[in-house]
């Protein structure tokens, strides 16, 4: 009976401990994303439309 009532009061811990977590890494990545460069942002923003040197020259 003891084991019962040490095992459910975890079971109310766990839900709590992993919304800070999951809190916590948002709030991390939210705080470094606000913080980047401007330049680093528009460069990483103008990536993926910018022409490879490579890609211009037709594959043999």
């Amino acid at each position: 009976m003891f084991k019962r009532i040490i095992y459910d009061h975890w079971t109310h811990i766990v839900p709590i401990l992993s919304f800070w977590l999951t809190f916590g890494v948002f709030l991390a990545i939210t705080v470094r994303a606000l913080f980047f460069k401007k330049d680093f942002v528009q460069r990483m923003g103008n990536l993926p439309l910018e022409d490879d040197a490579n890609d211009a020259q037709p594959k043999a």
